[in-house]
């Protein structure tokens, strides 16, 4: 872990044991450090821009009603993205389960989504178009959200090789296309 890694790590451990001391302000410290990196996580699993930023909030949500749980000087970024996952994964179950007809529904179907402006770019695009779900999400982790590969392999319980094979040949495959 280097010297920038170890400070973030740091201020969120700081941060999370305010919010277990009940002080509001840790929320949003933890808000602060650690939101467009679960944003970054939710979105190719839901593959969608509104129902991720729901999650994403709802995340917060649980994250301040479980803080008791949490374990000091464990690893509270991959604590979150736990709840975040889960929360996702939920979300999708109870959807699948769900029939619903209502046709005044904006929003995106799953399977496709848009990006904020700021991470609206060509090459993301080219990404979301020729990568499978998981390179994508392991491309959007590592480029986007800031997480080292030994970080990713945690996140999705892969081995670390896998990981960055997996990210050496969406790099290839983004490169082939941007080449054509």
């Amino acid at each position: 872990m280097n010297k920038t890694e170890k400070e973030m790590s740091t201020k969120l451990e700081n941060a999370l044991q305010r919010l277990k001391d009940h002080d509001l302000d840790g929320l949003r410290e933890v808000y602060e450090l650690t939101s467009r990196g679960v944003f970054t996580f939710v979105l190719p699993i839901v593959r969608d821009y509104q129902l991720a930023e729901d999650i994403m909030q709802e995340t917060y949500i649980k994250v301040h009603e479980r803080i008791d749980g949490y374990s000091p000087d464990t690893n509270g970024r991959n604590w979150i993205l736990t709840i975040a996952k889960n929360t996702a994964l939920d979300e999708l179950r109870k959807r699948k389960h769900e029939e619903s007809v209502d046709f005044d529904d904006e929003r995106q179907p799953l399977g496709s989504y848009s990006l904020p402006e700021d991470l609206d770019t060509p090459t993301i695009q080219l990404a979301n178009q020729i990568l499978s779900p998981e390179e994508l999400e392991i491309v959007l982790l590592f480029a986007v959200g800031d997480y080292k590969h030994r970080e990713i392999a945690a996140i999705l319980d892969m081995p670390l090789g896998t990981v960055t094979w997996k990210y050496k040949n969406a790099l290839d495959k983004l490169k082939k296309a941007i080449k054509k």
